[in-house]
């Protein structure tokens, strides 16, 4: 017998402004009244999709056994699949097979089973071509969480041709890395795609300062442990919640204050310090 699920979460690109949120969390009550959603995140910058499963990743890890809901679906509409996937966790997920879904898979002990949905029995009534967060995803999601087999969604898809972000990793050099911007928080935050023991492999350690190029301009950013370790409206790194290394300003917004967007290229260098 398939297992039932207490909570759904959610992450989207909707936004609160409009309904689109407050729809799917009704539809999902309308199946499965019982269920509790728990909102991950529903201001993902709207279509991309790299940035909803860099979020989805790094939230599901600290989630109860779930069904984990997900819709950044650019491609709502066209023949993009859409998608329930098994993981090796139990907590299956649900969304369009964009990518969106695949980063969260490898957090959740990998995906071990896919299956299209296209059991249309499952939808909604004559479901919109522009809204399949409201007529075909949240539904589906309502009854996995109630119970049903996955198998009923549709037909099997090989694990291996489910569409994958690629996260490619930091390049460390003598003594700089070679990183990319992965995520930029409410805050203004950062995240780079690197972690302590890349920064400790060029030297660099608690207290040392270091060297942070972005768009072509240089700064100076002492690598610490806390924001308030910097005078306010200076320049930190730091090792984020995620344990990913961050980029930060005491009190301020580094994204306005480097002029950078996600995907920007960064590099990290160790100052040298004359007679060192």
């Amino acid at each position: 017998m398939a297992s039932t699920f207490r909570f759904i979460t959610f992450l989207s690109d909707y936004g609160l402004e409009d309904e689109f949120v407050g729809v799917c969390r009704g539809v999902v009550k309308r199946f499965a009244p019982e269920v509790e959603i728990l909102d991950i995140a529903h201001g993902i910058p709207p279509q991309d999709v790299a940035a909803g499963a860099t979020v989805l990743a790094q939230a599901v890890r600290y989630m109860p056994a779930a069904v984990h809901l997900a819709i950044v679906d650019p491609g709502v509409g066209t023949p993009r699949r859409a998608v329930v996937i098994e993981t090796g966790s139990g907590s299956p997920l649900v969304g369009p097979d964009n990518g969106v879904l695949s980063l969260a898979a490898e957090a959740l002990g990998g995906a071990t089973r896919a299956f299209a949905i296209t059991n249309e029995s499952l939808f909604l009534e004559a479901p919109s071509r522009t809204f399949h967060g409201r007529d075909i995803f949240a539904p589906v999601a309502a009854r996995i969480a109630l119970g049903m087999d996955l198998e009923e969604a549709g037909s099997a898809v090989p694990v291996d041709q489910l569409i994958r972000i690629e996260m490619p990793p930091a390049k460390v050099d003598d003594d700089h890395i070679h990183a990319r911007v992965v995520q930029i928080d409410h805050f203004g935050n950062l995240q780079l795609n690197f972690g302590r023991s890349e920064l400790e492999g060029i030297g660099v350690i608690l207290g040392d300062e270091t060297e942070v190029r972005v768009g072509g301009r240089s700064f100076r950013a002492p690598y610490s442990q806390a924001f308030s370790e910097v005078k306010k409206g200076g320049l930190i790194l730091l090792e984020d919640s995620h344990r990913h290394l961050t980029i930060a300003v005491n009190m301020g917004n580094a994204r306005s204050t480097l002029e950078a967007r996600r995907g920007d290229p960064v590099i990290v260098a160790r100052v040298q310090i004359a007679g060192n």
